[in-house]
């Protein structure tokens, strides 16, 4: 049986693996796609997924592909990204290569057969023994997924770097990947993903898997800016400069506050820094020398010159200096949060190393004194024993001989006190300390003999657990500078050490200190209630947009909490002591939250009482274990010998499976959950709700595990409705009360949905009935800036209509406080309508979007004709987004829908200051963009934008903003706009254009030009003669380029540049009638560098020739630095001798000429005008063509001439 078992088990696999016949790989080069440009991703990586569990699915099954043989690289192709069709999106695709190419090189070759020469077997052959790298490889096969990458190259701080190297030698070369998925291009790197450098593993590094650029540029700088995918992208200088940095420093939840360097100089002798620290961290730390690698001087530890604290967010490190020299400063770091899997504990980890560099030996050049820990003041072991001493900070100064220090304490802990100096007897030092202990407090008194640094430490002991012997808790650095004048060498004498043994004071000695009487034999009360005297429960005129009152809970309470959640009490009257009464709480919320949280977040399992008796709380407690006992029952056998009076509330309630429609039956699907009596009012709470169900990955498999919900705490009863209905309608606490039926069909609403404040405005029910149109409107807080998108899935479970994505079809107007839905389906049917949301807030790591609301849609009928999809904008919401904000701008159109009069929409936008904008305009019908149709006018600080309608129809804006004051190159999505055109119009039809041709660009403003006669880029003219002028505030020169925007054909000769008093003339001379592209660039006088960059893009549509187009002479260097040319403008091919008058300015000239075929004619200077003028004389020529050229001297040499202007007859 064992045997065909195995046998049935190949059979499947085999199955599954068997390659259609009709699979053929389908790669990027066939269809000849082209990449996208490198932009900064949108998207963070913390957005696309919250922890690789998101994947165990895809990595699993590329574990099993890693491990079997294929037959050819099509095979291997079809195993690892379509065989299991359960990886469907880009994002898995992407996944599965990286795990693949991570955990594949350097393994024995993974084709039955060897492969033959320039084939794909071939090239991942090469691969597996180490010839190519692993980006080509995982850029081999994005190609065949269908998927853009490149190969970045560049350098990498890798295991040989040290900080203050220069990343020039080949060692540093490397090379890694961009990929391009969901509109977005994200950096990874195989090689490094494999953990350890080995890669004849199945694991693979999280953190090289779709890095954020930000971090990935501490460690990977690319060779071309524009890869580095960051707004400000580095030089490699400034790389090199960057702190030596781990990934482990980013999963602590580390910043950077000062010293971003890797190199750290100090000023005489001493250095100190400072490291953000956004979660709770536990630090330490080992200084060598560069020299040497020993990590000692003069037989003492060099990490003995470093002071390090931890305070309000901030990990502080002063380092002095112990001789002279350059040394390496490793910083090791773990997260007080996470826990281990298998040990319970998560170890040091190296997050960051500087190089320091020592000039002079400071005067404080002693070493710290030896005390057992590297972190000094308070921390988590205080906290731990529930102590908590007044003065927080590690450093005590003082000009007095005594130091006193007071420490609260919310249960019996006994105190040992240890003082120390380097080279002083600690057996004298301690008696300098008194220590005066209580229940509740305990009071140190440190008399210091002499002047200098002490080093305090403070242990404790539990009463109740005194063979587990004293635990350090903290210590404290004293530096003291008082003086006493009768301290005598004799004195002094007896302070010094000899040969006493370190730890001397704490052997077989009896401690001084009087212990808390804590009596462990006291039994809890039980709280009697006289059902009589309680009040009913009562409605409460509540909104429910107003904020949950306040009840003094605190970091400090909710870190209580859950040391108490990891520990085994061996009875129900030690776990309350700890839990409530260790605390003093006399606030009975503050009590009622303690035990909600508790049982909301401790796990059963760990529930370990020695006796378990019939009817107990021992017995109810331990009952969750086996599901005998609800959390309701077991909320109120903590309340009522808590002193709290508590009730069991039945009814049914709307679980995770639930969906809008389903009914209940009073008695029948039943939930239980709890009301308290706090303050005289009854407030409801529901702890199993509390324990939120996520999926969470484990060796064995997907597991199930549990997320803290605050939510189901004294719950506003008019929330509480939506996912409870209790069997006595009383407890509803509502009027007028809700009906079953009403409470079926209310729509589903996350506890994430009242977090953020938000309510319901149009429909009330889960059912919307829909005739073609639909509007659904949400409330928010005009206070808060949410993100929000949606999703739309049909009956069957789709979320596309004949290839169209559903949520194309619906739109989304998030404004002042109000969010609209726009919904128009193209089928009857039902359809499920999900909204997720999200607050702006960049600073957390955790912050992605989250369900807040369900509703069902029921199409009855379709509009006629059938709906078109929305346009395809960038993003799902419309009118102002985030950015628009952030940038201060500001409009008066308030609705994102923008109806046209006579074919023509305009708005405006106010801005702080000046901005520069970009937009592009689309449709559904059109693939391409309408550049050239939407303009825009800055005037000061206000934008004014007019859009043409290309035709009748909807048609999408998007609007892009940036400041100019700043470094970044992106420009930012600021807001959307849906642009309706209902009339019957005739608009002149554009050429295609590239998106942001034209219009000003960035450079025009930075130069502080401006346009004094044509604003707008698109010029319909009916005249073949234009003059466009510009005005300077600095001197330039000016050039242009001029194109038939159809056949790009080339006509710059029919443009002429005149610069006269800060402002430049364009005489614009079209030979023939349609569309031309007109390019304007300039730069200043004084940049000497070949770069002119653009100005302003114009699109000139010429209807009709008035005047005859002539060729302009050609324009030299010298003539656009301030020129101007009276006449001639163009000289006519001449049949006869003729006369041409020539009247010009040309500042700085000394010499003015006119060459005529070699014949010089100069020009004479009229001192008063500044105007050069002067006959010139053209004979014709047999040959035909003539060439006059007109020559000026700048300079002293009057042999030496710049030719300015040559005309062509």
């Amino acid at each position: 049986m064992v045997a065909l078992h195995v046998d049935n088990k190949k059979t499947l696999l085999a199955n599954k693996m068997k390659i259609p016949p009709d699979f053929e790989p389908d790669t990027l080069l066939k269809n000849g796609l082209e990449s996208p440009p490198p932009k900064r991703p949108r998207t963070r990586k913390c957005d696309l997924y919250s922890g690789p569990t998101r994947f165990r699915h895809v990595d699993d099954h590329v574990n099993k592909v890693t491990a079997v043989n294929h037959k050819s690289f099509r095979g291997l192709l079809w195993h690892l990204l379509f065989c299991d069709k359960d990886i469907k999106s880009d994002l898995e695709r992407v996944r599965a290569i990286y795990r693949w190419t991570a955990a594949t090189g350097g393994v024995k070759q993974c084709f039955e057969n060897n492969p033959s020469a320039n084939t794909a077997e071939e090239y991942i052959t090469k691969f597996q023994s180490g010839k190519i790298s692993h980006a080509q490889i995982l850029q081999l096969l994005c190609i065949f997924a269908g998927l853009h990458c490149k190969i970045i190259t560049g350098c990498a701080k890798g295991k040989t770097f040290r900080p203050g190297d220069a990343c020039t030698g080949e060692r540093f070369r490397h090379c890694w990947n961009a990929v391009y998925f969901d509109g977005n291009w994200f950096l990874l790197d195989a090689k490094w993903g494999a953990i350890n450098g080995n890669n004849n593993t199945s694991e693979c590094s999280e953190f090289y898997f779709l890095t954020d650029p930000e971090q990935l540029q501490f460690s990977h700088w690319a060779e071309d800016p524009r890869w580095q995918l960051v707004d400000r992208p580095i030089a490699m200088n400034e790389f090199e400069n960057y702190p030596f940095v781990k990934p482990h420093f980013f999963r602590v939840g580390l910043n950077f506050i000062s010293n971003v360097k890797c190199v750290i100089e100090t000023r005489r002798g001493q250095v100190k820094w400072d490291i953000g620290v956004t979660h709770p961290a536990k630090f330490s730390y080992r200084l060598v020398s560069s020299d040497t690698g020993s990590d000692r001087i003069d037989g003492v530890l060099l990490k003995n010159f470093i002071f390090h604290e931890v305070q309000n967010g901030r990990a502080t490190f002063a380092l002095r200096s112990p001789a002279p020299g350059d040394y390496f400063l490793k910083i090791f770091a773990k997260s007080l949060h996470e826990r281990n899997g298998h040990t319970g504990y998560t170890r040091m980890l190296e997050v960051l190393e500087y190089r320091v560099q020592i000039s002079k030996t400071c005067i404080e050049d002693d070493p710290l004194p030896n005390c057992w820990d590297t972190t000094w003041g308070p921390g988590q072991r205080t906290d731990k024993f529930c102590l908590y001493p007044l003065q927080k900070r590690g450093l005590i100064t003082t000009d007095e001989k005594t130091v006193d220090i007071e420490i609260n304490k919310t249960r019996p802990v006994n105190i040992l006190c240890r003082l120390c100096r380097n080279g002083w007897k600690e057996s004298k030092l301690q008696k300098c300390i008194e220590i005066e202990d209580n229940d509740t407090k305990s009071f140190l008194t440190v008399t210091l003999p002499y002047a200098g640094e002490y080093g305090l430490e403070i242990y404790g002991c539990l009463p109740s657990r005194k063979t587990a012997g004293y635990h350090h808790v903290c210590q404290y650095l004293i530096s003291c500078s008082w003086r006493d004048e009768n301290f005598t060498h004799e004195d002094l004498e007896k302070y010094l050490e000899t040969t006493e043994s370190e730890d001397a004071v704490f052997e077989n000695k009896e401690l001084e200190i009087k212990p808390a009487i804590y009596s462990d034999s006291c039994q809890l009360p039980v709280l009697k209630i006289d059902e009589s005297s309680l009040p009913e429960p009562a409605p409460r005129p509540l909104d429910l947009m107003q904020a949950s009152p306040s009840i003094g809970w605190s970091l400090e309470l909710e870190d209580h909490v859950k040391s108490v959640c990891d520990r085994t009490y061996r009875s129900f009257d030690t776990l309350l002591r700890d839990l409530v009464f260790s605390r003093n709480i006399q606030n009975d919320t503050v009590k009622a939250r303690i035990l909600f949280q508790w049982l909301a977040t401790m796990k059963p399992q760990n529930l370990t009482f020695d006796s378990v008796d019939i009817g107990s709380p021992e017995e109810t407690l331990r009952g969750l274990q086996t599901q005998r006992t609800t959390y309701a029952m077991a909320y109120n056998t903590l309340c009522k010998y808590s002193g709290l009076v508590s009730k069991i509330i039945f009814g049914v309630a709307k679980g995770m499976d639930y969906k809008p429609g389903n009914t209940f039956t009073p008695g029948s699907n039943h939930h239980t959950w709890n009301a308290v009596l706090l303050n005289g009012v009854w407030e409801l709470v529901d702890t199993r709700f509390a324990k939120r169900p996520v999926l969470a990955g484990a060796t064995g498999g997907p597991s199930m595990q549990y997320e803290f919900d605050d939510h189901f705490f004294m719950t506003n009863p008019q929330k509480f409705i939506y996912t409870h209905f209790p069997d006595e309608s009383k407890w509803q606490m509502l009027d007028p009360l809700v009906t079953m039926e009403t409470f079926c069909n209310m729509p589903v609403m996350t506890p994430h949905f009242f977090a953020l404040g938000m309510d319901l405005l149009s429909h009330k029910l889960a059912y919307v009935h829909s005739t073609g149109k639909s509007i659904i409107e949400l409330k928010y807080p005009k206070s808060k800036r949410l993100h929000l998108t949606f999703s739309v899935i049909s009956d069957n479970g789709t979320e596309e209509y004949e290839g169209v994505k559903l949520v194309r079809y619906a739109m989304l107007e998030a404004n002042a406080g109000k969010v609209t839905f726009r919904l128009r389906l193209p089928g009857k049917g039902k359809y499920t309508f999900i909204v997720y949301a999200k607050e702006d807030n960049p600073n957390k790591s955790d912050n992605v979007f989250a369900q807040v609301c369900e509703y069902i849609i029921e199409q009855e009928d379709v509009l006629v004709p059938k709906p078109f999809p929305y346009p395809p904008c960038a993003y799902q919401s419309w009118g102002p987004g985030i950015a628009f904000y952030q940038f201060n701008l500001f409009t008066d159109t308030v609705s994102a829908v923008i109806k046209t009069k006579k074919g023509v929409a305009k708005f405006e936008i106010m801005s702080s200051k000046p901005m520069q904008f970009r937009t592009r305009l689309v449709q559904h019908q059109e693939t391409s963009e309408f550049e050239g149709y939407v303009t825009h006018k800055i005037q000061g600080n206000l934008t004014m934008f007019t859009i043409t309608a290309p035709s009748q129809g909807e048609f999408g804006l998007e609007i892009y903003a940036k400041d100019p004051d700043t470094e970044s190159k992106k420009m930012r999505h600021v807001a959307q706009y849906l642009i309706l055109c209902e009339e019957e119009i005739h608009t002149v039809q554009l050429p295609k254009l590239p998106s942001g041709l034209l219009g000003l660009q960035p450079m025009l403003v930075k130069y502080g030009v401006s346009t004094i006669t044509h604003s707008d880029p698109v010029i319909h003219t009916d005249t073949n003669y234009l003059e466009i002028r510009f005005g300077t505030s600095q001197n330039m020169r000016f050039t242009t380029s001029l194109f038939e925007t159809e056949t790009q054909a080339e006509y710059s000769e029919y443009v002429f540049i005149q610069s006269e008093m800060n402002v430049i003339t364009l005489l614009v001379c079209l030979p023939k009638t349609g569309f031309f592209t007109f390019c304007v660039h300039g730069n200043l006088l004084t940049d000497n560098s070949q770069q002119i960059p653009g100005l302003f893009n114009y699109l000139i549509h010429c209807n009709e020739m008035k005047v005859d187009a002539i060729p302009y002479p050609k324009q030299y260097g010298f003539w656009k630095e301030g020129c101007s040319m009276m006449k001639p403008l163009a000289i006519k091919p001449v049949q006869e001798t003729t006369v041409v008058p020539f009247k010009v300015r040309i500042p700085r000239a000394t010499i003015v000429a006119v060459v005529v075929d070699n014949d010089w004619t100069p020009l004479v200077l009229h001192p008063d005008s500044g105007v050069w003028e002067g006959d010139i004389h053209i004979e014709p020529t047999s040959q035909g063509g003539i060439k006059v050229v007109l020559v000026a001297s700048f300079g002293d040499d009057q042999s030496k001439y710049a030719t300015l202007l040559e005309y062509k007859l």
